[in-house]
């Protein structure tokens, strides 16, 4: 699934020529679904912020697939689990959608509104 989602990396593999892959919002690293969702400063706040509200201290993964298998509460029925890992995919695709507003709208980065809106 995270092959088909169109980051720059993603578009070069398939041959799409663009004039760079730099993530442009920090324009420091390239930009893979993981630095989109994962690893970026903002994804990396939000996801610290996520953590805080539902009082979860471990550390998260920087790999996208280990994330997500992280993102559950241990000794929970598997309904439960299902709703943790449900939370992450909607959180997800919030920074995802907030962060193609910010590139084809010209915005700002508001994590306080990409934080509500998940």
């Amino acid at each position: 699934m995270l092959d088909r989602l169109l980051s720059r990396v993603n578009l070069e593999s398939k041959e799409v020529i663009m004039s760079c892959n730099l993530y442009p919002l920090c324009k420091k690293e390239v930009e893979t679904i993981q630095h989109l969702i994962i690893t970026s400063g903002v994804a990396r706040r939000l996801w610290i912020k996520c953590d805080n509200c539902i009082r979860i201290t471990s550390m998260r993964s920087n790999v996208i697939v280990n994330h997500f298998c992280n993102f559950s509460i241990l000794g929970t029925s598997n309904k439960a689990d299902r709703i943790w890992k449900g939370m992450w995919l909607v959180f997800a695709k919030e920074i995802w959608n907030h962060i193609n507003r910010i590139v084809f709208n010209s915005g700002q980065v508001d994590e306080v509104e990409i934080f509500a809106l998940a």
